[in-house]
């Protein structure tokens, strides 16, 4: 009887091969099967929201800090819920004309080198108390969102040029096909005008929050005067800042004794900010209207619009009855150099068409004249005779 031996080649086969097949079992249980071709994708990182700082904000805290050892006294006003600093300059003499409130440009700030500061802190030398107020920042109209869908069918015309040149002529009809079904319009159109349309909305709302907000400024910038005991108010608007001066201006005429004062007058880029050109003609008051030329570029711009705003003035008559008066200054005047001229040709407008014109006003005799004209050589009436003897 033949005693059959034991296959040690197989068995040790099968062992191996379990023990290949554990481990690699193992290691696919421990690690995901596609981790051994592809590397696994980067872990999600949680991002901090990114704090964006307020330029306007930093900007108005510098310039309080670098007027809080002068002369300027920082006023902290409420119009409502909206908090904000004034920048107050008292007159130095006893003598005093009135307050005059500050309206800078939307991209300056209250104490800008140029019109503001010289204004605010050189008419306080003459009887002029004056105010400066901040403006927020302007909100404008956002860009629309580009869907580009012209650059999805480029995008997507390698594969179809790729079939094409593979294809037969009678195959043309699928590719065609595929060609106009890339070139669709796709389903995020949709959604990028609403979201569009979302942004405008969005616009539109903060805009007239900001209207509100700058009348709401100017009006209590205002009763702080009044508060200080003045009755005579101009309000002075530079650059974009006319355009809210004159709105202002307009709304409060019947209710102050105002004047309006601009400066190189530009309408305010704001989506909310009235057109400067269509308040003009409604203005009752005293407005005048300087401009300058910018050194070393063209002037183009400022003589246009300024050209304008006169013509709008004439054509409503506002310049026949004395009420507005525009003066075109030289480029030195828009510099550094020449504040100083700026600060004697301003007071000189303001107690030519302002102090002056009101005295004038007031010393008028009220006694009606003859209704009838008499011939030259007749007799005086008694009552006269002894009002005004000869």
């Amino acid at each position: 009887m033949k005693i059959k031996t034991p296959n040690y080649r197989l068995m040790i086969l099968s062992l191996l091969w379990l023990i290949s097949g554990g481990v690699t079992s193992s290691f696919a249980e421990e690690t995901p099967a596609g981790d051994t071709q592809t590397p696994a994708p980067p872990t999600e990182t949680i991002k901090a929201n990114r704090i964006v700082p307020d330029k306007q904000a930093s900007l108005l805290a510098d310039v309080s800090k670098e007027l809080m050892s002068s002369e300027t006294e920082i006023l902290d006003l409420n119009a409502g819920e909206d908090n904000f600093k004034a920048y107050y300059r008292n007159r130095s003499g006893a003598l005093s004309h009135g307050g005059i409130i500050f309206f800078p440009d939307d991209y300056t700030h209250p104490n800008w080198p140029i019109f503001i500061e010289p204004l605010r802190t050189g008419l306080s030398e003459f009887g002029w108390s004056t105010l400066a107020i901040p403006l927020p920042a302007p909100v404008t109209r956002a860009n629309p969102i580009r869907t580009l869908p012209s650059l999805k069918a480029i995008r997507s015309q390698p594969s179809t040029d790729t079939e094409d040149s593979t294809a037969t002529p009678e195959s043309t009809t699928p590719i065609e096909q595929n060609t106009t079904a890339n070139t669709t319009p796709t389903t995020p159109l949709p959604a990028s005008q609403e979201s569009e349309s979302e942004s405008e909305s969005e616009v539109e709302r903060q805009s007239s929050e900001a209207y509100q907000q700058i009348l709401q400024r100017g009006m209590t910038a205002l009763q702080a005067l009044q508060q200080k005991g003045m009755d005579r108010f101009i309000l002075a608007g530079a650059g974009t800042g006319a355009t809210w001066a004159t709105a202002l201006a307009l709304d409060l005429q019947a209710q102050a004794n105002m004047s309006l004062l601009i400066i190189n007058a530009q309408q305010s880029p704001d989506i909310s900010a009235p057109k400067l050109l269509d308040l003009i003609p409604e203005l009752e008051l005293t407005t005048l209207d300087i401009y300058t030329d910018n050194p070393g570029s063209s002037s183009r711009s400022h003589k246009s619009y300024s050209r304008l705003r006169l013509e709008t003035a004439r054509r409503n008559n506002l310049t026949n009855i004395n009420n507005y008066h525009q003066s075109r200054l030289p480029a030195t005047s828009n510099t550094l150099q020449g504040q100083e001229w700026l600060i004697r040709y301003t007071r000189g407008l303001l107690e030519t068409y302002i102090v002056k014109a009101e005295k004038e006003a007031i010393s008028i005799p009220s006694t009606p004249a003859p209704s009838i004209n008499q011939p030259p050589g007749t007799p005086v009436p008694p009552q006269n005779k002894q009002a005004n003897p000869i």
